[in-house]
C-alpha cells in the first residue's frame, strides 16, 4: 500500500516558496534542503580555517538527532 502524501509549502527567508508532495513534513524539508545545501564531514584543514575565522560549532538538540522515517 502506498504511503499517504500531502502537499507541503516549504519556504525560506526570501528565496520564495515551493510546493512539495511528501509523506511527512521532514521529508519535504529534506527534499528542499538537498537542492540548497551541501553536507559533508569537515576535514581538519576546514576545521582549522573555519574556527580561525570565528565560526562556532553548533550542537543540535537531542530530539533533532533522529529524523522520522
Amino acid at each position: 500500500m502506498a504511503a499517504t502524501t500531502r502537499i507541503y509549502v516549504v519556504s525560506s527567508g526570501g528565496s520564495g516558496e515551493r510546493l512539495i508532495r511528501a509523506a511527512h513534513p521532514s521529508h519535504a524539508l529534506m527534499h528542499a534542503a538537498r537542492s540548497t545545501f551541501d553536507v559533508h564531514v569537515a576535514s581538519q584543514d576546514e576545521l582549522v580555517a573555519l574556527l580561525g575565522r570565528g565560526v562556532e560549532v553548533e550542537a543540535i538538540k537531542h530530539e533533532q538527532q533522529e529524523l522520522p522515517a
